[in-house]
């Protein structure tokens, strides 16, 4: 197994039990677990004001932690699953970066161009889905 996949299931573990032990993480919701986030996504702003790497670093897995803890509140109140939000947003960028997919060099200019007409698309319903293979 690749480390990263290692260290995200590891993640995923410590998120679970912080969820089933914590008396505090226990009574939050979608709502009050997003506000924690909206918390964290200031210092991590303010980190990178600073070019302060060291807590950047930190500040970036607090960032994670509390996105993949609304995450799983939303999927307990039956919202949506934690697999669709990852489906959803590898569709998003195949959608607005098919360059990538597809292997293709693009200018820069392209590059905003195509973000732009995928983003139109979406909003006129022509986007869709795209699920990951398998």
């Amino acid at each position: 197994m690749e480390p990263i996949h290692e260290s995200f299931g590891e993640l995923v573990a410590a998120l679970r039990k912080c969820r089933q032990g914590c008396p505090w993480t226990r009574k939050q919701s979608v709502e009050s677990y997003g506000l924690q986030l909206l918390s964290e996504a200031e210092e991590l702003r303010q980190a990178l004001e600073r070019h302060d790497y060291p807590n950047l670093k930190e500040e970036l897995g607090d960032v994670l932690w509390d996105v993949l803890m609304v995450a799983h509140f939303a999927e307990d109140a039956g919202h949506f699953t934690v697999d669709e939000i990852m489906r959803s947003v590898v569709g998003k960028m195949k959608r607005r970066k098919p360059y990538i997919f597809e292997g293709r060099e693009v200018s820069l200019e392209e590059a905003h161009r195509l973000w732009k007409e995928g983003k139109k698309q979406e909003r006129l319903g022509k986007g869709g889905s795209t699920p990951l293979p398998g």
